[in-house]
């Protein structure tokens, strides 16, 4: 239908040009009075080609891409190439971009970064079928055990380290990006107290700001830094102010940077306000300190309950039921009936030694670790500061739990 339209404008443009050349009075060069009419009737027809001919070539593509769209799907063979939607994978380069930004790795090519973790996954899995080739060189693992392993671990077994790896990699990111905040608080008071004595000196905010900087603020003083080459490239200072509040999970900076922009575009005395934020933060971080000492005796008591006590009767149970199985694997009876229906078992084979050692490390272990978690609750009000305890907590509590059995082991050994 759109070719019928076109072959019609065709003819009637060379239709009106045979008309317009055609010799008539008024189409005659020669008379010098209808010189102007024979000039304008060229230009109009010139207009009137090009239009045609634009029109011409909008009718021709929209005919071919209505063609195309119009062919069936061959398959592999198609035309049209089937993508994946591209959204989920911009949504997850754009959450691995901030984390790498909160963690300091700004300059980290996200994209690169995925693959990476990709081929560490794959290198962990190469290693691990490395290893079970030599179970089976060895002897220690035969073959079709080899076959059934080796399909679990390309299948299953790479999702795992996958996960896996991405997992640590997220723990790791998170616990940097916990300490860069933790340092930038630290030094924040004593920042805002001398951008208010620069401003009272008559500097203004980014100038005040720029020579408030210190080398011992350390990750401070580099966000500083990225903040003043924001405003020099032309960037708003209000903008670039936010964008280093919302780059750490801080209430108190983002609080902070808040205020310091309402003063801003109120025109306040900002000196007096950046005083005042300062001494709002240090007497907030008193009033947490006197917090925390207040419940100390809630600290000691889990901790003693914890490393103490626990491994202490943990290994006081190991002890009874070593001697009451060599007690009663002495006994000659074997077992003996209740009731006629109900059988109890003196042979001492119901339960290992060993694998009560097992579960007391594994119970000592799991309470270890939620009674660090509760303690940092308790003093500090988050489980990420005192983080560096949980392992201390479960070092502890497992070494004072063996020391404990070879004691009571010692004290023991009379009554078997």
């Amino acid at each position: 239908m759109k070719l019928d339209f076109i072959k019609k404008i065709e003819k009637l443009t060379l239709r009106k040009k045979l008309e317009d050349e055609s010799p008539t009075k008024e189409s005659q060069p020669n008379n010098p009075s209808k010189t102007p009419n024979w000039f304008f009737n060229k230009w109009s027809l010139m207009k009137k080609t090009f239009a045609a001919t634009a029109l011409k070539k909008k009718l021709l593509v929209d005919a071919k891409n209505k063609e195309l769209k119009a062919l069936p799907d061959m398959g592999a063979f198609s035309i049209k190439k089937n993508k994946k939607p591209k959204h989920i994978k911009l949504r997850n380069e754009k959450i691995i971009k901030t984390f790498l930004k909160k963690a300091g790795f700004e300059y980290v090519d996200e994209r690169e970064f995925s693959k990476s973790i990709k081929k560490v996954s794959v290198g962990i899995t190469a290693v691990l079928t490395l290893v079970l080739i030599y179970l089976v060189i060895v002897g220690i693992v035969g073959i079709g055990q080899f076959i059934y392993f080796l399909m679990v671990l390309l299948t299953l077994g790479l999702g795992a380290v996958f996960g896996l790896t991405w997992l640590a990699v997220y723990v790791f990111l998170d616990v940097r990006i916990f300490q860069r905040t933790l340092a930038v608080e630290n030094v924040f008071p004593d920042f805002l107290q001398l951008a208010s004595a620069n401003m009272s000196a008559g500097m203004t905010i980014d100038k005040a700001l720029w020579y408030a900087v210190r080398p011992q603020f350390g990750v401070l003083a580099k966000e500083i830094e990225v903040v003043a080459k924001s405003t020099i490239a032309g960037e708003d200072l209000a903008a670039a102010l936010t964008d280093f509040g919302n780059k750490y999970d801080s209430l108190l900076i983002q609080r902070s940077m808040s205020l310091l922009i309402e003063g801003m575009q109120a025109g306040g005395k900002l000196a007096e306000l950046l005083s005042k934020i300062a001494i709002n933060i240090q007497e907030a971080r008193l009033l947490k300190k006197e917090m925390g000492a207040n419940v100390t005796t809630y600290v000691i008591f889990i901790s003693f309950a914890t490393v103490v006590a626990a491994p202490f009767l943990f290994a006081l149970s190991t002890e009874l039921l070593s001697v009451v199985q060599n007690i009663m694997g002495g006994i000659d009876a074997g077992s003996s009936s209740v009731g006629g229906s109900f059988n109890m078992d003196f042979s001492g084979d119901s339960m290992s030694i060993g694998d009560f050692k097992l579960f007391s490390m594994f119970m000592i272990g799991v309470t270890s670790f939620f009674s660090a978690a509760i303690v940092s609750t308790i003093k500090n009000g988050n489980v990420k500061e005192g983080a560096k305890m949980i392992p201390v907590f479960i070092i502890i509590s497992i070494l004072l739990y063996f020391l404990a059995t070879s004691m009571l082991g010692g004290l023991m050994s009379g009554f078997i």
